[in-house]
């Protein structure tokens, strides 16, 4: 069915494949009209700032700048593309968006005296994620993190109001409020003057979208990027990728309408994460740049759909670090995995269930299910004992051990795990807690008792057929 479905959207988005060709691969500095320029980036590296396009607008008056680029190096070069054009002060940076990538230059242009607005939520959000970013990249990526160190994180200093005008002198530009969209406080940047809109992260041209932000809407994203189709626009200039024309809204929608689709089948069909993020094609888009973007899309389409197409019938006190991975099936049969990031490991609690005529629950059943569960998967467990532990206010039989993954696998990992079952209104319902704590003995007695404390907040609440 998938192959049916690619090949016929394939043969309707041929055309779709990329944007027009508009000042086609050009990148550096991009003259659009005698007072809009682009900044289009000149590859997807962090040298190149990420694939993160900016730009400016020149009045008699002011200068109005497009995003604060990645680095305080990127954001020099856009400096100097400006005075290579003007000597006009410049007076406002409008960020599109939070991302690292659009404004952690802001700093350059602050010491310009240029005042910093966004609209509202991208402030928070700044300061929020930059210091997360940056402690990540420090751990993660030394060679990003010898650019970054020297960051001073220069958040917004005003909030936009949505339909904002500004005159710079002889041109004005027009600030939309479109969030929540690809981030919660989305801003497009409009040149009536030229029609010229500067989209941010609403859309690429030959990049994925990004569609993992905590922030982001689906729905509102596709609805924003209809309204602004229906906008005077000729030249667009996207987050990333070279400069186009209006077809670029129609992309970015089947691009976010088609990943969509096939998650929530896929969700339905029990395709566990892993499967859907290396078999899901998005017609057009095989050659896109940055294509580690797309598994990160598949998996915050998952976590988003899983809860409406599962349904599941119980809760827990779910802390509010745990998120949901992976999961499927329907109300009747299916599974949700959570689990937690921890500086060395994980943390994973996942719950399955399906219909059982059965009344009580044995020790050998779970034994049957560590056997499937090994055979199927890709790791080795170990049952040491059996037991009972607290769900939801019944000692339920469980067993415990140990797991580490297969030689095989090249990865690191392992610890402990305790699995227990459950029957309730004539379900059976199936517990897996994990810890992955690299075979730290003491975090694995902690780690594990926290998560059966979670467990034994487990509740069935019936729905209503």
């Amino acid at each position: 069915m998938r192959q049916l479905l690619c090949s016929v959207l394939a043969g309707a988005l041929t055309v779709l494949a990329s944007c027009e060709k508009r000042h086609a691969d050009t990148t550096g500095l991009v003259k659009l009209t005698n007072q809009v320029y682009a900044m289009i980036a000149t590859g997807p590296t962090a040298g190149e700032g990420l694939g993160a396009n900016s730009g400016f607008v020149v009045g008699r008056d002011a200068v109005l700048v497009v995003d604060g680029r990645y680095t305080p190096a990127l954001a020099n070069d856009l400096l100097r593309a400006i005075r290579s054009v003007t000597s006009a002060p410049i007076a406002y940076v409008v960020n599109t968006h939070y991302h690292p990538d659009h404004v952690w230059g802001n700093m350059v242009f602050k010491e310009q005296g240029a005042v910093i607005m966004a609209c509202p939520g991208t402030r928070e959000a700044i300061t929020k994620y930059s210091p997360v970013y940056l402690e990540y990249y420090k751990e993660r990526s030394k060679d990003s993190y010898e650019m970054l160190k020297d960051i001073k994180i220069a958040p917004p200093d005003t909030t936009v109001a949505d339909g904002q005008e500004i005159d710079l002198g002889g041109i004005k530009v027009v600030l939309r409020c479109v969030g929540p969209a690809h981030t919660a406080g989305d801003c497009v940047v409009i040149v009536p003057k030229g029609k010229i809109i500067f989209m941010g992260g609403l859309l690429s041209n030959g990049y994925h979208l990004n569609l993992g932000d905590p922030g982001a809407d689906f729905d509102n994203w596709v609805a924003a990027l209809d309204r602004l189709d229906r906008m005077d626009i000729s030249d667009v200039v996207p987050g990333q990728g070279t400069v186009c024309g209006r077809e670029a809204f129609e992309i970015a929608k089947t691009y976010i309408v088609t990943l969509r689709r096939e998650c929530e089948q896929d969700i339905r069909r029990m395709v566990p994460f892993e499967q859907a993020a290396s078999s899901i094609v998005i017609p057009g888009a095989k050659a896109y740049l940055q294509s580690n973007i797309l598994p990160f899309n598949v998996q915050a389409v998952y976590r988003r759909a899983i809860p409406g197409i599962v349904r599941p019938d119980f809760t827990y006190d779910m802390p509010a670090d745990f998120q949901i991975a992976d999961g499927g099936g329907d109300a009747k049969i299916g599974f949700i995995r959570w689990t937690v990031a921890l500086k060395a490991g994980s943390l994973e609690i996942e719950t399955r269930w399906n219909p059982t005529a059965r009344r009580e629950v044995i020790p050998q059943d779970i034994a049957e299910a560590v056997a499937q569960y090994v055979e199927a998967g890709k790791s080795e467990m170990d049952i040491e004992g059996s037991t009972r532990i607290d769900i939801g206010g019944e000692k339920a039989v469980a067993s415990y051990g140990t797991w580490n993954y297969r030689l095989e696998t090249m990865l690191p990992g392992g610890g402990t795990w305790t699995w227990a079952f459950v029957i309730r209104g004539g379900k059976l319902y199936s517990i897996r807690l994990a810890t992955d704590v690299r075979f730290n003995h003491a975090a694995e007695e902690e780690t594990m008792a926290y998560l059966k404390k979670v467990a034994a907040t487990f509740r069935v609440t019936p729905r209503a057929s």
